[in-house]
């Protein structure tokens, strides 16, 4: 059946923002090579005019040239999703506008690749920012205050990451409290991470999702999260820090330093593991475990990129001063490495 007038305008329009958005995506995806050409082989068999090709072109050279992270990051990831969903769209009988249905599959194939590489990217960037205090925020901890409460004072105090630990409520409850945590730390340019819950940080947006060694695989997490959401793992031993990240784990908690009441069942691991373990990786590493203001400037010098605590703030009369004095020891405490 032919396609009418009307489909075929439309599809030219929808032709051209593919068009635009594969510039923009070929602009910002240089490397691998390889995907760079296919991006650029992609685009120019698309049925455009030679004028709106020229047009494309230079709006897009001040961009190749000047390259703001924050913008062109953010521009990036909804170019991606746009052209995602209209190459989704398309059916056999659009054939007849110039975009065939292999045209369609070789587009998908690369537009996936070049999710997966934008995704490591923004995940990598996202990870150099867990440096300082970082909150795991657990209801059964927080002396009968509200999480969300907690996670603010937190952040109010100088977190600059929060991760929901919450081993007892239901999902739907989880889930709720988790996007509300995330709201508070997307106005805090905070991270925010959901533990063990995959599904959950993918639902509210979360920047990652932290698992343990006997808890979803990374490779696991990876199938249900976005590409750009992060995977941090817990390890005790040297050898399992050393398989998280070759399973390519965003960030490495080691732990416990020392005795904890926050957490049964952990494994001790000490300040002579973190430090082998960040002389080995190349991803951050975080460490966890009995950490508070007494103790903390060992952890730090050990070569801890992130603190994370519970109870040193979740059971805190006041969690937003405790937050603030434990990011003024981390800050000393760094400071002063070189000689510690």
């Amino acid at each position: 059946m032919p396609v009418s007038p009307q489909r075929l305008d439309y599809l030219a329009a929808q032709i051209q923002a593919v068009h635009q958005h594969l510039r923009l995506l070929e602009t910002v995806v240089t490397s691998p090579i390889g995907l760079t050409t296919d991006l650029q082989s992609l685009r120019e068999s698309l049925p455009i005019p030679e004028a709106q090709r020229e047009r494309d072109r230079t709006a897009f050279q001040d961009l190749a040239r000047d390259r703001d992270a924050g913008r062109v990051g953010l521009a990036t990831r909804r170019a991606l999703a746009e052209t995602l969903a209209l190459v989704r769209l398309l059916t056999p009988a659009d054939a007849e506008a110039g975009v065939s249905m292999d045209w369609q599959g070789r587009a998908l194939k690369i537009l996936e690749r070049v999710d997966a590489r934008l995704g490591a990217e923004v995940r990598q960037a996202k990870a150099r920012g867990l440096v300082g205090l970082y909150v795991i925020v657990d209801p059964e901890q927080t002396n009968g205050r509200s999480p969300i409460d907690v996670a603010g004072a937190a952040l109010e105090g100088g977190a600059i990451a929060i991760q929901l630990r919450d081993k007892k409520s239901d999902k739907g409850a989880q889930s709720r409290m988790a996007s509300a945590i995330a709201r508070l730390c997307n106005d805090r340019k905070a991270l925010f991470f959901v533990n063990d819950h995959a599904d959950i940080a993918r639902i509210c947006g979360a920047d990652g999702v932290h698992v343990g060694q006997t808890d979803l695989p990374v490779a696991g997490a990876r199938q249900v999260l976005r590409a750009d959401q992060l995977v941090g793992t817990s390890n005790a031993l040297f050898e399992e820090a050393i398989a998280s990240e070759s399973q390519s784990a965003d960030y490495i908690a080691v732990g416990r330093m020392y005795e904890t009441e926050s957490k049964s069942n952990t494994r001790p691991a000490g300040v002579e593991t973190l430090r082998k373990v960040k002389a080995s990786v190349g991803v951050p590493v975080l460490a966890i475990g009995g950490i508070n203001e007494s103790n903390l400037a060992p952890v730090v010098k050990a070569g801890a990129d992130a603190i994370c605590v519970i109870g040193a703030v979740c059971r805190a009369p006041d969690p937003a001063a405790a937050a603030r004095r434990l990011t003024g020891l981390i800050e000393a405490a760094r400071q002063g490495q070189g000689s510690g």
